[in-house]
């Protein structure tokens, strides 16, 4: 898991003599320092997420925030982001992230309601692609990923299992004899866990 870690942080790794990490931590550009990288609270309590490195997609997060770039600061003038923020928290807390949503829905301004476990499983974009599904409990979870065409997973609708329900049967397969799982069990290295039956 280390290495698994390690490897995925390659970006992080590669990026440094960029100038991307060369800041003390928060100051930089995608741990929050940037104003065009952050997330910011609505009036209503909830967060936008805002990540417009582009040019583009910045001056679109202007003008979604009824800013005017000829009058700001350089966007990659490190010594005014703090200010930046500032500002930004100051226009983000006056409206509710359902006002912001509708203002830069459909833009490329790389704004987005940052949603609750409940949200994101009702947001229309999840709903549209089914990317949640309930179980015959009626719990939630994440529809497996990537979908594949020729061979599509094929998700349980089964409740999760209880830790140690199926431990015998499993130990069992794997050769362990009786003997050895009630030793096992004595020796408090397994646990079961049998459900109730519902009568």
């Amino acid at each position: 898991q280390v290495e698994g870690i390690a490897y995925i942080s390659s970006f992080l790794w590669k990026t440094q003599s960029l100038g991307i990490w060369n800041r003390p931590r928060g100051e930089n550009l995608l741990d929050s320092g940037a104003p065009f990288y952050e997330t910011y609270r609505t009036s209503d309590g909830k967060f936008m997420a805002v990540g417009a490195l582009e040019p583009q997609f910045y001056e679109q997060l202007l003008k979604g925030l009824g800013l005017d770039s000829d009058k700001l600061p350089d966007q990659l003038s490190f010594s005014d982001w703090p200010e930046m923020k500032k500002m930004f928290a100051s226009i983000f807390a006056k409206k509710t992230q359902a006002e912001w949503c509708h203002i830069f829905d459909g833009t490329d301004a790389c704004v987005t309601p940052v949603l609750s476990f409940d949200d994101a499983a009702s947001h229309q974009h999840n709903k549209q692609r089914s990317s949640f599904i309930k179980n015959d409990q009626e719990e939630i979870s994440p529809r497996p990923a990537p979908l594949l065409s020729r061979t599509p997973a094929v998700p349980s609708l089964k409740r999760d299992p209880f830790i140690g329900e199926h431990t015998e049967e499993i130990l069992l397969e794997y050769g362990f004899t009786k003997n050895e799982i009630a030793q096992l069990y004595s020796d408090k290295i397994i646990e079961f866990n049998k459900p109730k039956a519902n009568l």
